[in-house]
């Protein structure tokens, strides 16, 4: 079990967590440096000093682009908080896409953490704002309501709009099983298996109530009853009150979650705010790239692409799919065996169909490294060419709902590009990949080798 708390001293301990102890202020100030930090691939940072009740933490489960460099794993830090770190993307892939449940029965139920201050309200808790608007962001918040003895959990993003009042938006599916006003929590500062689980139970194609069954599964979380309903017993804050539907939009920047699902607006009247001692809630400068909920929503996404691709043949010819961060959820990567000639046309057709995010399939060899994004796009440069293996839609396609350079909802076209070897070449036609060990002869390899060893060791030559 990771809690949110271990979470953040596990990346301390890995040198991967900054603290900002220079006071700074939750008004603005906050979110500049976070995106300034995101953008410089930064570590993820705790500001230890805020003008609020609670401290910040930014980026815990966001990770490094790759186009700056090979072979990061931008989904290391949520490996890391679900207790699964080292392990390889397909496996971490079948683990999520198989969306196994535990029985709440089998699970101890412990006393909440967060203990309810009576002089708390929303302002003091300090939650950073995003300019123009100025209100205080609500962001990975996570809802907890029950109904008929059944409790579900579901993302949220919202604003403070009074002391003791929040506007949410929250995927219509949660709230038309809620149906009616219903008590409601709302929890900051969990772990990545709960977040991963709501995503799982109320934005995909195939929704489900059992996500407190699905994030104890994924991570053995802990959890407690509050009023009858079951919420994360480690939230570093817990905010009780009622909720209401109000049917319509909540303003302002989005999470990406909110671009692949129906979303409607709900007001939660509060009643009750608990906090643990020193409370860290985690946040997302909204609208900056390579956000925590971007890389929630790709691993979410695709695990269930894998599931159903994988499940659509009969067999299981994909290796991995990756909805890479850095294209903001617009490309769609898969490795994956070419069963027969014609396959890729299938398999493009079939991933579009079972995705609104993106707009662009690139179809890779199966010997592909998920951790490789730069040979994925070399392959798309060597391996296709533009006028036989990309692959344009007529203009009258859905508009996808991740690619920023279509917000005016107007259909456009597909791409999808075949960068794989045709599988009815025979082995003799394909090119060797052009490498150091196979482009140079041995003499001149020994030698370059002993010139990168001396200049590691600063006994560089003229030679």
């Amino acid at each position: 079990m990771t809690t949110f708390r271990g979470h953040l001293r596990s990346l301390e301990d890995d040198g991967d967590l900054l603290t900002v102890s220079e006071r700074v202020h939750w008004d603005g100030e906050a979110t500049a440096v976070a995106t300034e930090a995101l953008e410089g691939d930064c570590g993820a940072l705790r500001f230890a000093s805020t003008a609020g009740g609670v401290d910040l933490a930014s980026g815990v489960y966001a990770g490094r682009a790759q186009i700056t460099s090979r072979h990061h794993r931008p989904w290391r830090r949520i490996e890391r908080s679900l207790g699964c770190e080292n392990e390889e993307y397909g496996r971490l892939l079948e683990t999520l896409s198989r969306r196994e449940t535990r029985d709440l029965d089998d699970t101890p139920f412990e006393e909440p953490a967060a203990t309810v201050d009576s002089g708390a309200d929303l302002y003091s808790l300090g939650l950073p704002t995003v300019e123009p608007d100025g209100r205080q962001l609500l962001t990975l918040g996570l809802i907890a309501v029950e109904r008929d003895g059944v409790t579900s959990w579901a993302p949220v993003r919202g604003t403070i709009r009074r002391r003791s009042r929040l506007r949410l938006s929250i995927p219509r599916p949660f709230v038309e099983w809620c149906s009616d006003e219903r008590s409601a929590s709302v929890s900051l500062g969990v772990g990545a298996a709960p977040h991963i689980a709501a995503l799982q139970g109320w934005t995909l194609d195939r929704t489900t109530t059992a996500v407190p069954e699905l994030a104890t599964a994924i991570d053995d979380v802990a959890i407690a009853a509050v009023d009858g309903r079951t919420v994360p017993a480690n939230a570093e804050v817990r905010i009780d009150g009622s909720m209401t539907s109000v049917d319509d939009e909540v303003a302002g920047p989005v999470e990406i979650w909110e671009r692949g699902c129906e979303t409607t607006g709900v007001t939660v009247e509060v009643d009750a705010i608990a906090m643990r001692d020193s409370p860290v809630v985690p946040f997302v400068p909204l609208g900056a790239p390579l956000t925590d909920d971007l890389h929630l929503t790709a691993l979410v996404e695709a695990a269930a692409l894998y599931r159903r691709i994988n499940g659509y043949w009969g067999v299981s010819p994909v290796s991995w799919i990756r909805l890479p961060v850095e294209g903001w959820l617009g490309l769609c990567l898969v490795s994956s065996e070419i069963l027969y000639s014609g396959f890729e046309w299938q398999l493009a057709n079939a991933l579009f169909s079972f995705s609104s995010f993106f707009d662009k399939v690139l179809i890779l060899d199966d010997y592909n490294e998920p951790t490789d994004l730069a040979r994925a796009l070399d392959d798309m440069w060597v391996k296709a060419h533009p006028s036989n293996d990309w692959t344009f839609s007529d203009a009258d396609a859905p508009a996808a709902s991740a690619p920023l350079y279509r917000r005016d909802g107007e259909t456009g076209s597909r791409l999808y590009i075949n960068a794989t070897w045709d599988p009815r070449w025979d082995e003799e036609y394909i090119a060797p990949r052009v490498t150091f060990d196979s482009t140079y002869p041995e003499g001149i390899r020994e030698r370059a080798l002993d010139h990168w060893d001396r200049l590691e060791s600063g006994g560089e030559s003229n030679d």
